[in-house]
Parts: C-alpha cells; sequence; structure tokens
C-alpha cells in the first residue's frame, strides 16, 4: 500500500508565522525563538503574541491570536500549559492548520493523568478542527533553506551554514542537535531540522513520507525512540526506499533495562529488538548504535555513494597496521577477499619481498620514499573487481600521494576510504573529499559504519530456497539441530554432528508493528540479517500468504483450521545441516496439521 502524503508545505515553508510568548528578553526560551527568527532573513510574516508588549524588535506585539488581522499559516506555541490551549483553540477555530507546540505537561514525564487528559483534549481539538501538531515537548523545528529557524536550541547559534541534501527527524532535542553539530563537523550539509517532541499528531513517518517525494533530499536521519504506527513506518519507509532516498536510523530502548516501558519478548519469539532489526534490514534502512557510527555512515554514504559492498580490499605501508585492520574487517561481519593469484603475481614484481599481496596489501615502509611502489599497486588493482571497496591506511602514504588516490578512483570509479587515526592537512583532506574519497580517523569504526551500509546493499541478494528432500519426524514433533540431521539418515544423506543454522523463520506478535514474520538469513554474504518479511494482521489467511512468499511448502494445514495463537506460540525454525547438502525439508507438527519448510544449502546460497 502506498504511504499517504500529507501536505506539509504550510508547516515547513509557512507565509505567516505567529509566536505566542514570544518576549523581548533574549535569555528566555521565547526570546531566543523570536530573536534567531528575526535575525535569520526569513522572507514571510512574523507576529509576536504577548499581551505585556506592544512590540519587539521593531515588529507589532498582539495581545491574543484574535487580535491578528490577517492570514496564519502557522502557530508557535511556548507558554506554560495552563494558557497553551487558549492560542491553540483560537488558532484552530480561525483555521491555523500547522502548530508548533513546545510547550510540555501533554501525559509525558510526571505530568500524570492531568497530562493524559490535556493530550486527550488535543487530540480531540486536532480531529475536529484537522490542526497538525508538531510537539507536544519539543524544541522546535528549523528549515534551513527558506531561513525559518523555530527553535530555541543553542546549537542553531553555531550553524555554519552548509547545506546539503539531509533532513534531521528526532524524538528528542538534545540528541538531534548533537547529530547536527557533529554533522556540521564532518562537512555535511544539513536541509531540515526537526524535533518531534511526543507526536500528538505528526509523527516520524509523516516526514519520511514528505521528504521522500522532495527532489533536493537524499537521506533522512532520524532518533527514534519507537513508532506510534508501525505500518504507516513500514508504507512511509518503503515509499522513500522506491524513490532512492536513504534513511539512516539511531534507535534508543534497544534492552528492557534502557527502557523499563518496553515489552521484552521472551522465549523463541524475537525481541523487539530484532523485530526493529528486521523491519529496517527489510526496508534498506540503514540502523547505526552511536552518535559516531552515525557520522561515520554519513561521511562514507556523502563521499562515496551507494557504491559499498560487503568485500574489503586493505592497502597499507604497515604490516601490523593491515593484521589490526584485517581483523576490524571481520569482526564487522565484513569480507576479505584474497585476491587472485594471477593478480597477486602482478603485485608481487613491485612490492618488496617483505610485504605481502594477498590483501591486505602491504607495500612495506619502502613506499614512503618510493612513490612507484604505490603507483605499480594501483595499475594493477585497476581491472580487478573482487573487492567492492578499497581502504587505503596510513598518513604518510596518504599526505605524500594523494593525487594518485585520486586519479586512480577517478579513472578507475571504485570506491575508496583513507584512514591515518591523525587528522590529515586541510587541503589534502578537502581534495581528497572533493573526488569522493572518505577522510575517516578510526578504521575499527569505519568497518563498523561500513558493514552497517553493506547490510542494505546485500538486502537484494538474498537467496531463495530451493525444491527439497522431504525429511520428516513420524512422531510430528519439531526437529532441529542434529535431531534434523539424523532425520536425513532416511534418506542416505550425511549430516553433520553440528547442526549450522541457515534460515530461521519466526511468526511473533509485536508491540508496535502487530504480528510479523522474521526470517534470519545467516551469512551467505558474511554480513547476515534479520528480515521482516511482512508485517500482517492477525489472520490465518495472511499467515499463509507469508509462508507462500517465503518460498516455503505448506502441507496439511488448512486455512480454516489454522488458529493464529497457536502458530505464534509455536514458531517455526528450520536449521540447514552441512555444505555438501542439496537441501533440506523438515515438517512440524502443530495442534491444526503439519507444516512443510525448505532451507537451501549454504554451498547453493553461496553461489547465487
Amino acid at each position: 500500500m502506498e504511504s499517504e502524503l500529507m501536505n506539509l508545505q504550510g508547516l515547513l515553508e509557512p507565509r505567516s508565522v505567529a509566536i505566542v510568548g514570544a518576549s523581548a528578553d533574549p535569555a528566555k526560551l521565547s526570546g531566543m525563538i523570536l530573536g534567531f527568527l528575526t535575525r535569520s532573513g526569513f522572507d514571510g510574516r512574523i507576529y509576536p503574541v504577548n499581551p505585556r508588549y506592544d512590540s519587539i524588535a521593531g515588529l507589532p506585539c498582539y495581545a491574543s491570536i484574535d487580535d491578528i488581522d490577517a492570514e496564519i499559516d502557522l502557530l508557535v506555541c511556548v507558554v506554560p500549559v495552563a494558557a497553551a490551549f487558549e492560542a491553540i483553540e483560537s488558532a484552530a477555530r480561525r483555521g491555523v492548520r500547522f502548530c508548533v507546540l513546545m510547550t510540555g505537561g501533554f501525559g509525558e514525564g510526571r505530568s500524570g493523568d492531568a497530562g493524559q487528559a490535556r493530550l486527550q483534549r488535543l487530540l480531540r481539538l486536532c480531529r475536529e478542527t484537522g490542526m497538525q501538531v508538531v510537539g507536544p515537548n519539543t524544541v522546535g523545528m528549523v528549515n534551513f533553506r527558506k531561513r525559518l529557524p523555530l527553535t530555541f536550541a543553542d546549537w542553531y547559534g553555531r550553524d555554519t551554514g552548509q547545506r546539503g541534501g539531509v533532513a534531521i527527524v528526532t524524538h528528542s532535542g538534545s540528541v538531534g542537535g548533537l547529530i547536527f553539530s557533529s554533522l556540521q563537523i564532518n562537512r555535511i550539509g544539513v536541509d531540515y531540522w526537526i524535533g518531534l517532541g511526543n507526536e500528538a499528531t505528526l509523527e516520524i513517518a509523516d516526514f519520511i513520507a514528505h521528504f521522500s517525494a522532495e527532489a533536493d533530499i537524499h537521506t533522512i536521519i532520524c532518533y527514534m525512540e519507537g513508532v506510534r504506527d508501525g505500518r504507516r513506518f513500514i508504507e512511509a519507509a518503503d515509499a522513500a526506499r522506491r524513490a532512492g532516498k536513504r534513511i539512516v536510523v539511531l534507535k534508543s530502548g534497544e534492552y528492557p533495562d534502557s527502557v523499563r516501558s518496553t515489552i521484552a519478548h521472551t522465549g523463541k519469539h524475537p525481541t523487539e529488538r530484532d523485530v526493529y532489526a528486521g523491519v529496517f534490514n527489510q526496508l534498506g534502512v540503514i540502523q547505526v548504535a552511536s552518535l559516531s557510527e552515525l557520522s561515520y555512515v554519513m561521511t562514507l554514504l556523502t563521499s562515496v555513494g551507494d557504491r559499498l559492498g560487503p568485500r574489503v580490499g586493505v592497502i597499507s605501508a604497515s604490516g601490523g597496521a593491515c593484521s589490526v585492520i584485517a581483523d576490524h574487517v571481520l569482526q564487522a561481519g565484513l569480507e576479505l577477499p584474497e585476491l587472485p593469484p594471477p593478480l597477486q603475481q602482478i603485485l608481487d614484481a613491485g612490492i618488496p619481498v617483505y610485504g605481502s599481496s594477498s590483501n591486505p596489501v602491504d607495500l612495506s615502509a619502502d613506499v614512503v620514499a618510493r612513490g612507484e611502489i604505490l603507483q605499480h599497486a594501483l595499475a594493477a588493482l585497476r581491472e580487478d573487481d573482487s573487492i567492492n571497496v578499497w581502504m587505503v591506511f596510513g598518513r604518510p602514504i596518504i599526505d605524500r600521494y594523494y593525487p594518485m588516490l585520486i586519479e586512480f578512483v577517478n579513472t578507475t570509479g571504485k570506491a575508496m576510504v583513507v584512514c591515518c587515526g591523525v587528522p590529515l592537512n586541510a587541503d589534502v583532506h578537502a581534495a581528497l573529499a572533493e573526488h569522493g574519497i572518505a577522510v575517516l580517523l578510526d578504521p575499527e569504526l569505519c568497518m563498523r559504519a561500513l558493514s552497517r551500509i553493506a547490510r542494505r546493499y546485500v538486502q537484494d541478494m538474498e537467496p531463495v530456497p530451493p525444491p527439497a528432500i522431504a525429511a520428516r519426524a513420524a512422531d510430528g514433533r519439531v526437529a532441529r539441530g542434529t535431531q534434523a540431521g539424523a532425520l536425513l539418515a532416511g534418506s542416505g544423506m550425511a549430516a553433520s554432528e553440528t547442526a549450522v543454522p541457515w534460515l530461521r523463520v519466526e511468526i511473533a506478535q509485536d508491540r508496535d508493528f502487530g504480528a510479523v514474520i522474521m526470517a534470519n538469513w545467516l551469512p551467505a554474504y558474511r554480513v547476515g540479517s534479520y528480515r521482516v518479511v511482512r508485517a500482517l494482521p492477525a489472520s490465518s489467511a495472511d499467515l499463509l500468504s507469508i509462508v507462500d512468499e517465503l518460498g516455503l511448502q505448506l502441507q496439511e494445514w488448512p486455512a480454516d483450521q489454522l488458529d493464529v495463537g497457536d502458530a505464534l506460540a509455536s514458531a517455526v525454525r528450520v536449521y540447514e545441516q552441512h555444505a555438501e547438502l542439496h537441501g533440506l525439508s523438515i515438517e512440524f507438527g502443530s495442534a491444526q496439521g503439519q507444516l512443510v519448510v525448505c532451507a537451501p544449502s549454504c554451498e547453493e546460497a553461496q553461489q547465487a
């Protein structure tokens, strides 16, 4: 289903803004908001509202919303909660469609039952009038393109003016501000910053849908603590992916102890953390674990783009650095392919005998004084297609020979990252970045960030289960691990004593996304992922449809007898056995019938 696109133009590009609670005191939050806006160059009309003033900053000041004899596109409310409703109701009655509600006390924190009552009153008003609210309890929003800062956040005062196709949508003003500042430090421009607060009406999915349709936005960064409407989020993120937009998410509340209100999933059902990871992976959303990872991911994406796959090549002048970085590559779940023997022979002709050509490529310390060693290596690597992205490590070779690296990237189109542990000279950094080479400091963090992106890269490469050999348990018990291997004996096929999980399928009920089916494909490409096949309503017909979409075989399980509760309680698991097997089919018993599930062999999946 297509995600319905809400028209947010009146919010993001208003012709007129009324600020209720505006102050002439620049030390007050309401004074900061008006000060930022009047100094920004915003070309719309500004209406301060505060009965204490006749004018502020040279602008007429109004006693109430009702005193403004002009059309208002956007209301900004920054008054105590007791006074907020009068302004909001007045604005809604006169047809103001959007409100940025900075006021708190609408059910969050310790506002209790009174706060919940205020929230319900606000929602009723919005339903009756059609008003849409950003917030409550938000630090505001900024449209940098239109010079529209509606915020009191101090980071806005440190804006460097860098713009560049990125929108930040955040549940936290503080975390969102840190994201903005870290991007500025890394020379990444931002066009929009939206603080959602408590999402009374407008939620994260609304802004994903909006920015997905905006041609100049290429990346949407979200800090989220959860989703209000799981299906709405899935529809919006799917639309973003189809529109070629990237979504990068930093999500908190990943563990029960980090957010007490999260409903923990126990037993064999996926936890909430697993479900979110599955939704993100299925939709091509890049999930990061920290602000540092986010900065590195954004540097890689903005510099190198979408050429970042999981196969990594390493070039350095240090054998020790090669060894350390090789560990980082593999620990991140990426691949470190050995270069083809003919290519190694060519490389060996130009590398000292105490270097290495296998991958990592150790050029030896001699390269610091002999640039021809690097030149020879780059020439040899021009036609090789076994590597998705090359990392060059070490300041001496980067500082001295960066024009060679630029020429290599420009003439081959290959993806390259440089790391050196310490900052490069500013002119070298700028030259490399200008030519699409990512410049980063920490190779370990770089590999973690690259792994996050590579997960998105392999989403469309997942193998489809082939036809399977039948094996069944006569008593109808669920077969798993070595039990499944024992079932193969009747087929005359050898089975390993150690069961290697390949495909795991689970049906579960999730708080945010409803009923979901998940498949865990373990590393055919070294980068494994939970895959949410679809969030679905709890109906037997949909469960059967999803099983069919997975390429699984359903036998003797009539749709009219399938009990969803039983299905959720007895999630299906399949374990692949050994690489030489050509397939596996195991029959599972249940109260309602029998389900036959197929899994590919590792060998076949790797050839897919």
